[in-house]
């Protein structure tokens, strides 16, 4: 829209014009990226890792070159090793050729560790990159309208710190397998070439340590995760709510009450994150005593095969290090099902319905001068409950609107309606005597303001919260707009004016914001400007302030979304709506 753009096309070009499905149902946002990316299915199990591969179908190269010099490092350490015990019992012979093999196994080792460590990270932030696209694509898509229901809390974790633990899976989880399973294999042909139960040693101890113990401790891992995960959500949005009302925490004298609600929650992390480092601690200790047990199992067996000869040495000394990729996959457990969590989350967001809105081939060129409302009836798809009954109204240009209700009649859904945000039944809604699903959104937005009862301040400097991107806009401008909302002095005292960062700490009230807000509207012209409860909060200077600006300084039409009943001598027209009926006040 054209002042808030956080419900309009600009900031959100994934939700219309620039952005919708072609022919065959695939979005632009999923066209940008490998193919084989969308047709990934599966949300559980093995085909939620599958789905997880598919992200970097494109990258198997790379991925197999990793795997192979993570292959040869893990190797050339158990060379190293087994090099190393040659030396101990080469006795007379000369050591030369040997520290040479011992050098080249050390050098061969430290340029394969390299190269998969730079490899995996390559894959692992290529992912990361296409998951952000992925996800914010989607967000883009169910904005506004399905973005409603959402926790602002579960949303920001998914698209940020669930993310960031699916890509730990790709840098230390695929390839760490493969070499885990490959680097077993190779060294349990090699120890039963020299015996054959010295092999099966190797082959069950292997077993036990990369994949018994894992996936006993994934298993319990994965319910303390999870439990983790949503009590960190619940923290998350409980900050969010007291950082938001702030304000009207701090006016009813509440703001003690609520921060002790979010010490209580964030107390609640302690004994989650406790138990999930219980079983974090018992990563290395099972996997030891397997290995101590069976590498002193085979220095006794190969000591009474061979009457404890120290031929033997180097295959003992290279044992333990038999096990360091396999020591590695005992992380996995923790990693994983983090990750897994992390990635059901993301991929429950991935699969949110996105709004069945059927855009219009009309482009709304001019401004708009009438809305007509007639006999609109509507309920959410996923409720069965009536919100709106046969309502009907009309709003011409220069006229300001007032609808009037309790919390929950339906107002704000009225408006949303008028807005494109949810699809309204054909022949109920017209703008400028065309049917509002005919007109293009993204045009439609252009000519429509929308402030929320909470004013959308971006964490930006003051200009670039009145600009949103538009540097045309000048300084001239700039100023008028501030004037027009009486914020001129306001923002002057701001330690460094215009350019001063807003945040939550940046001194502005909640009148001053929303006052930001409607200069905002004012600096991006529109034809129609929607109120959804901006005094809702307010004192009455604040109030007063904006109502008298809108009326003093905006030429189009006004609808305002109200509970309050004072501020309706501000209208030129009145609706009530109770029940889900409309009828006229005024």
């Amino acid at each position: 829209m054209a002042g808030d753009r956080s419900a309009g096309c600009d900031l959100l070009p994934g939700g219309r014009s620039d952005h919708q499905r072609d022919e065959t149902g695939i979005s632009c946002g999923q066209r940008c990226l490998p193919p084989v990316i969308r047709y990934a299915k599966g949300i559980g199990g093995g085909g939620m890792i599958r789905r997880m591969l598919t992200y970097v179908g494109y990258l198997v190269p790379v991925l197999i070159f990793s795997w192979f010099a993570g292959l040869i490092a893990e190797l050339g350490q158990v060379f190293v090793a087994w090099q190393a015990g040659r030396l101990f019992i080469s006795g007379s012979q000369s050591v030369r050729p040997l520290l040479w093999w011992l050098i080249g196994g050390i050098f061969i080792a430290a340029i394969g560790a390299f190269a998969e460590q730079y490899a995996g990270h390559y894959v692992a932030f290529k992912a990361l990159a296409n998951l952000r696209n992925v996800v914010y694509a989607k967000v883009q898509r169910l904005a506004p309208a399905g973005l409603d229901n959402q926790r602002s809390g579960d949303l920001l974790k998914a698209v940020g710190d669930d993310i960031e633990a699916m890509e730990v899976f790709y840098a230390h989880t695929i390839v760490p397998i493969a070499i885990g399973a490959t680097f077993t294999l190779v060294l349990a042909v090699t120890y039963a070439w020299y015996d054959l139960v010295a092999g099966l040693l190797v082959l069950a101890a292997s077993i036990l340590v990369g994949g018994v113990l894992p996936l006993y401790r994934y298993r319990r891992l994965r319910t303390a995760n999870a439990r983790l995960a949503q009590v960190q959500g619940e923290t998350q949005q409980q900050m969010l709510e007291a950082v938001r009302g702030r304000d009207a925490l701090l006016q009813l004298h509440a703001a003690g009450q609520k921060m002790a609600a979010v010490d209580a929650q964030y107390q609640q992390e302690g004994p989650a994150q406790q138990a999930v480092g219980v079983f974090n601690g018992q990563k290395g200790q099972l996997a030891w005593l397997v290995i101590i047990g069976t590498w002193l199992a085979l220095a006794a067996w190969l000591g009474v095969r061979t009457h404890f000869s120290l031929a033997v040495l180097p295959l003992l000394l290279a044992f333990p290090f038999a096990f360091r990729p396999l020591l590695a996959l005992a992380n996995l457990p923790d990693s994983l099902s983090k990750g897994l969590g992390a990635t059901k989350r993301v991929f429950v967001l991935l699969d949110t319905p996105e709004p069945n809105q059927t855009d219009g081939t009309q482009a709304l060129t001019d401004n708009i001068a009438d809305v007509q409302v007639d006999h609109l009836t509507y309920a959410y798809p996923d409720r069965a409950q009536t919100v709106l009954q046969d309502v009907s109204l009309q709003l011409r240009q220069g006229q300001i609107g007032g609808i009037v209700g309790v919390s929950g009649a339906g107002k704000s859904t009225l408006a949303k309606l008028l807005m494109k945000w949810y699809p309204a039944p054909k022949g109920t809604i017209a703008i400028n005597g065309v049917d509002a699903a005919d007109w293009q959104t993204a045009t439609l937005w252009q000519e429509i303001n929308y402030l929320p009862q909470r004013a959308q301040i971006f964490h930006a400097t003051v200009r670039e919260n009145l600009q949103l991107g538009a540097k045309d806009l000048t300084g001239d401008a700039i100023k008028r707009v501030l004037a027009q909302v009486k914020l001129t002095e306001r923002i002057d005292r701001l330690p460094m004016g215009l350019e001063t960062v807003l945040n939550a700490d940046s001194g502005l009230s909640a009148g001053e914001q929303q006052r930001l807000a409607l200069a905002r509207a004012f600096l991006h012209p529109s034809s129609l400007l929607i109120l959804d409860e901006p005094t809702s909060n307010l004192d009455v200077i604040n109030e007063q302030i904006i109502l008298n600006s809108i009326r003093d300084y905006y030429p189009g039409m006004v609808l305002m979304i109200t509970h309050r009943e004072e501020t309706l001598g501000f209208c030129d027209v009145v609706w009530r709506l109770a029940d889900g009926q409309l009828t006229v006040e005024k």
